[in-house]
């Protein structure tokens, strides 16, 4: 960061997409289209933006969380370590309805697999936005993660 303002280096950018709808755009800057009051995006703990985020891939969850939720579900989990990260996430992240890999070009988290090791230092985060503008999932992944390698056969991942 250059006197608070990002530089092409350090702006977080798409690696990888796959677009629902180009014809809606949702997210903070865009009309609020979804139900009740628009959430607090700017808001790492708003609930209504990034309840699950928090809740299950959040820097105050322990190792012995992410061992059994990913022991549970078949598949490693990525823990952010900053929840600042998934509100810069949300404002890069492409105002369509779709998923998205994007390169943070700095350690954003780790990865947890259901043996117990961990893999640090990752860069990289999965992206799932609804048709609302909303998160359905948001989280670290491996840096050589494509779309088509990640499960996303669960709704909240």
């Amino acid at each position: 960061m250059n006197n608070g303002t990002d530089t092409s280096e350090d702006t977080p950018e798409v690696v990888e997409q796959d677009i629902i709808d180009q014809t809606i755009e949702v997210g903070s800057g865009c009309d609020w289209t979804g139900s009740g009051v628009e959430p607090q995006w700017h808001n790492p703990k708003s609930i209504k933006a990034y309840d699950h985020i928090d809740r299950h891939h959040g820097p105050k969850l322990k190792p012995l969380n992410f061992r059994g939720r990913a022991a549970s579900k078949n598949q490693p989990q990525g823990q952010w370590l900053n929840d600042r990260d998934w509100v810069k996430a949300e404002q890069v992240t492409p105002k369509y309805p779709g998923c998205y890999i994007i390169n943070f070009k700095r350690s954003i988290g780790k990865v947890h697999y259901p043996d117990g090791k961990i893999i640090e230092n990752v860069t990289h985060a999965f992206i799932k936005r609804k048709p609302d503008g909303t998160f359905t999932s948001a989280y670290p992944v491996l840096n050589d993660a494509t779309l088509s390698s990640l499960d996303r056969s669960d709704e909240n991942e």
